[in-house]
């Protein structure tokens, strides 16, 4: 098996089919580089081939979040990280309209509301959205009301489906801002917060 990689920074592109005879590292370079979405130069890429039926298996097993290039440009090797720390990339739908801290805001009517929506990543910033990511996330708030994402119930709590979750804050009658605090019980998990202005 061939496992393709960037020079410049050591990106693992892809890996040849496990075969019982490897195809030419020319070859499997240029047809791997020629599939991606950016290819740019084939001399931009090297290849590390491995014949080792267990280091194989454990490879592919890794490929691609946990298969990561080491050593040196001259000498360089293959290791399998242990991926040890998750966070919550959040995105919400209220307008940033501050001219200069960017603080998305609503209306502080006591009506409007802002969806807050949470996707785990891991540490190189690649989604996690398998059956296993379906962590319990706590929220507390020091202004306005959480409810789920349909505005109907209250709620503090959320469980991760496949790494997604989304939450709703509505808006008190009162202009000021809130400060929605975001975590969990799993240590490898990281915590995060999020400001919403009422306007």
């Amino acid at each position: 098996m061939w496992i393709i990689f960037h020079k410049a920074d050591f990106e693992i592109v892809g890996v040849s089919a496990d075969c019982e005879q490897d195809s030419e590292k020319k070859d499997v370079i240029t047809e791997i580089v020629n599939g991606l979405v950016k290819p740019g130069k084939i001399s931009e890429y090297g290849a590390i081939q491995e014949t080792d039926k267990e280091k194989v298996e454990r490879y592919i097993e890794a490929f691609p979040d946990k298969l990561v290039m080491a050593g040196t440009k001259s000498k360089p090797r293959l290791s399998i990280r242990d991926i040890e720390t998750y966070f919550l990339f959040i995105k919400i739908d209220a307008p940033d309209k501050h001219p200069v801290d960017g603080v998305p805001e609503i209306p502080a009517d006591g009506k409007s509301s802002a969806l807050i929506t949470l996707q785990k990543i891991d540490d190189l910033h690649k989604v996690k959205s398998g059956k296993n990511d379906n962590e319990k996330i706590f929220f507390r708030t020091n202004h306005g009301i959480l409810r789920d994402d349909k505005g109907k119930s209250d709620i503090n709590s959320i469980s991760l489906s496949k790494g997604k979750a989304a939450v709703r804050l509505f808006s008190e009658t009162v202009k000021r801002v809130a400060t929605v605090q975001i975590f969990s019980a799993e240590s490898n998990l990281k915590d995060s917060v999020i400001q919403v202005e009422f306007i």
